[in-house]
């Protein structure tokens, strides 16, 4: 069983100062933010936020890794059905 961190809402109810599209979910303007996954210039971009050092949930380093690998893959499975 994977150990699953969501960023809790701030007391606004915004997750960094933003409205959440799902639980844990800000569509955020990642270049105006200047976040990784504005690094590329890519069209669509996405980014997984797994810490195996967090308090707040024992997650291992592999379940990292296998967490990075799952959010590739399902992106690159979403490409070859859009063809």
């Amino acid at each position: 069983m994977w150990s699953l961190q969501i960023a809790p809402k701030e007391a606004d109810g915004l997750l960094i100062g933003m409205e959440l599209a799902q639980e844990g979910v800000v569509n955020a303007p990642t270049a105006d933010l200047f976040l990784c996954s504005s690094v590329t210039n890519a069209t669509y971009a996405t980014t997984t936020e797994v810490y195996p050092d967090s308090p707040r949930a024992e997650v291992t380093d592999e379940q990292c890794n296998r967490a990075q690998v799952a959010a590739i893959v399902g992106g690159l499975d979403y490409i070859l059905k859009m063809k």
